[in-house]
C-alpha cells in the first residue's frame, strides 16, 4: 500500500474513533457543585454553579437557599472535546449559575438534577460568613471604610442619607484607590454632590453621600462598599528605583460593614411621601378672548418629589399647554428639602374655570396620609379686559391700580383759530410758496434719509441678534409670538401648533421658513 493510501486509512480510522467516542462519552453523566468561596465576608455575594454532564439535563427551580433569595439565574451549554496522546474525548456540559447573599454560617443543601430521566444529587457544602472587621484587621494598615445611615427605620419611599467614610492615615503613600460603591439593591439612589475631604492630624477622611429611598418593605440590606488601596512599597528587594513598575505597589483591601434598614409598608394610593405644602397662582383672572392665562403650581417641603407624576388638566373648550416641570432637592440640617414647579397655559374664547386638584401625601413623621387640595380659579374672558383690571398676585388677589387723572383729549375738528401751524402754512402760501429748488432739494434729502435710516435700522437689528440667519427654535418662537395671540388668528394657530410640537406631538409639522417670516413681520411692525 502506498504512503498516501496509508495516511488516508489512518485518518479514516481516527475519524471513526472520534465519532465512536463522541457518541459514547457525551452521554456519560455527572453533576458537580461549584462555589466562588467557602468563606465570605458578611454582605458579600456568593456565586453558585451547578455543572451537569450528559444528555437531556433538567435543573431544579431554585428560588432561595436557607431563606435567602437567589438572583441572576442563567443557563449555558457547551461541548468540550480533546485529543490527547492519540485519543479523543468529548463531553456535553450544561451549567446553571446564580448568586445570593448569605448572612450567617450555613450549609448549601444537596440539589437534584435529572439527566436522561435519572436523578443525580450534588454534595452539600458548608460555608462560613465572617465579619468585615475580621478581614480588614489583617491588612488594613490604618485604612478604614465605613457606611452609615441617618435613619435605621423608614417607610417605603421615605428618603434618607447614606454616608461612606474612607479614612487615609497621615503620611501614607497611596498611589491608587479602586473604589467600589455600595450596591443599593431594592433602593432608589443618587449621589449627593462630590467627594468631601476632612483633614486632621491623624489623616484624611474622604466622604461620599447618597440620597436613598426604599422600593419595597421588609428588612433590606445595603451591600457595603469596598476599596483596594495601592501603597508605594519602599521595602522590596527588587524595587524599581524610578518607581514606574507595578511591583512597587502593595495592595490592601478594605471593606465596610453591611447595613440593614428596616422598611415599613405604606398605602400604595399616594402621590408623594413627605411633609409638603402647595401654592398655586394665575397671572390674570380677566383676559381678552384667546389670550393666555399662566397657572403656576408649586409643591415644597421635606421629602423627595422626583417620582411625582406631572398633573394633567382637562377643561372642555380650553386649550392647555404645560411646560417641563422643575424639581430640585438639597440637604438642609440632615433633611431632604425638595421643590416642584410646573407652569400651565390656558387659552379660550369664553369663560372657564381652572379646577382644583387633590394630592395624597404620606407624612412619615405621623404615619398618616394627608390631602393637599389646590385652589380653583374662575377666569373671565371679556373683549374689554384691560391689564390693570385683570392682573393678580401670586396669592390670587386682584391688583388694583390707583385711579389716574388724565387730560381730556382734543377733538379732531378743533378750531383752526388755535392752530398756529395752519397760519404759518397759510402765510407761506400767500407769499407764493417755497422756491422750486428748495422743494427738489428737500425731496432728495428726504429720500437719502429714508435709505440711510433703513440700512441703519437693519444693521442695528442684526447687531442685536434680531435678524437671525438661522431658524427659530420652538422655545424662541413661543416667547416672541405669545404676546400677539389675541391680535392675529394666524399667530394664534401657529402658537397652538408650536405647543403641540413642544408636548411631543409627531403629527404636527411646522414650516420653519413660514415661521421665520411671521416672526420677522411681527418684529418689523413692533421693533425692539
Amino acid at each position: 500500500m502506498s504512503t498516501h493510501g496509508s495516511k488516508i486509512l489512518k485518518l479514516f480510522t481516527i475519524l471513526l474513533s472520534f465519532n465512536f467516542l463522541l457518541l459514547t462519552v457525551s452521554y456519560a453523566t455527572s453533576v458537580k457543585l461549584k462555589l466562588s468561596a467557602t468563606e465570605i465576608v458578611d454582605g458579600s455575594t456568593l456565586e453558585v454553579q451547578i455543572v451537569a454532564e450528559g444528555k437531556n439535563i433538567e435543573f431544579p427551580d431554585i428560588q432561595d437557599i436557607g431563606g435567602f433569595p437567589v438572583e441572576g439565574h442563567s443557563i449555558s451549554s457547551k461541548l468540550e472535546s480533546s485529543y490527547i496522546n492519540g485519543k479523543f474525548s468529548s463531553k456535553s456540559l450544561k451549567t446553571l449559575r446564580f448568586e445570593f447573599y448569605p448572612e450567617m454560617n450555613m450549609t448549601i443543601p444537596s440539589f437534584e438534577i435529572k439527566i436522561s430521566d435519572k436523578l443525580y444529587k450534588t454534595e452539600p457544602v458548608a460555608i462560613k460568613v465572617v465579619s468585615p472587621s475580621e478581614v480588614t484587621a489583617k491588612s488594613a494598615d490604618g485604612y478604614s471604610l465605613r457606611i452609615k445611615s441617618n435613619k435605621k427605620s423608614v417607610y417605603v419611599g421615605e428618603p434618607f442619607i447614606i454616608t461612606v467614610d474612607f479614612f487615609e492615615p497621615r503620611n501614607s503613600s497611596v498611589t491608587k484607590v479602586e473604589y467600589t460603591p455600595p450596591r443599593f439593591k431594592d433602593f432608589f439612589s443618587q449621589a449627593l454632590g462630590d467627594e468631601k475631604l476632612k483633614r486632621s492630624a491623624k489623616g484624611t477622611l474622604h466622604q461620599l453621600r447618597y440620597l436613598v429611598s426604599a422600593k419595597k418593605d421588609g428588612k433590606l440590606m445595603i451591600i457595603p462598599p469596598k476599596a483596594r488601596v495601592g501603597i508605594r512599597n519602599f521595602d522590596g528587594a527588587n524595587r524599581d528605583p524610578w518607581g514606574f513598575f507595578a511591583n512597587d505597589i502593595k495592595w490592601h483591601s478594605v471593606r465596610a460593614n453591611p447595613l440593614s434598614i428596616e422598611v415599613k409598608p405604606i398605602s400604595s394610593s399616594i402621590d408623594m411621601v413627605g411633609i409638603f405644602k402647595i401654592d398655586t397662582s394665575v397671572d390674570y383672572k380677566t383676559v381678552k378672548p384667546n389670550s393666555p392665562v399662566t397657572y403656576t403650581l408649586k409643591i415644597s417641603g421635606e421629602g423627595t418629589l422626583d417620582d411625582l407624576a406631572d398633573p394633567k388638566f382637562d377643561v372642555s373648550g380650553v386649550t392647555i399647554y404645560g411646560d417641563d416641570s422643575k424639581t430640585t432637592s438639597k440637604v438642609v440640617g440632615g433633611k431632604i428639602v425638595s421643590q416642584y414647579e410646573r407652569k400651565y397655559v390656558f387659552i379660550s374664547d369664553k369663560d372657564f374655570e381652572i379646577p382644583s386638584m387633590t394630592f395624597r401625601s404620606f407624612d412619615y413623621k405621623s404615619g398618616t396620609i394627608k390631602k393637599l387640595i389646590t385652589k380653583a380659579y374662575k377666569i373671565e374672558v371679556s373683549s374689554v379686559a384691560t391689564e390693570a383690571s385683570s392682573k393678580v398676585t401670586s396669592q390670587g388677589s386682584q391688583v388694583v391700580n390707583p385711579t389716574e387723572t388724565s387730560n381730556e383729549s382734543t377733538e379732531e375738528n378743533e378750531s383752526i383759530l388755535e392752530d398756529r401751524e395752519f397760519y404759518k402754512k397759510k402765510e407761506n402760501e400767500d407769499r407764493g410758496g417755497y422756491p422750486l429748488w428748495a422743494l427738489i432739494l428737500s425731496f432728495f434729502a428726504g429720500g437719502m434719509t429714508m435709505i440711510a435710516g433703513g440700512y441703519l435700522y437693519r444693521y442695528t437689528r442684526q447687531r442685536r441678534g434680531i435678524l437671525k440667519p438661522k431658524h427659530y427654535s420652538t422655545e424662541e418662537a413661543l416667547k416672541i409670538l405669545y404676546p400677539h395671540t389675541n391680535k392675529n388668528r394666524k399667530v394664534e394657530a401657529m402658537v397652538r401648533k408650536l405647543y403641540d410640537v413642544e408636548n411631543g406631538s409627531k403629527d404636527i409639522s411646522i414650516d420653519k421658513d413660514e415661521l421665520a417670516k411671521m416672526i420677522n413681520s411681527l418684529q418689523d411692525q413692533d421693533p425692539l
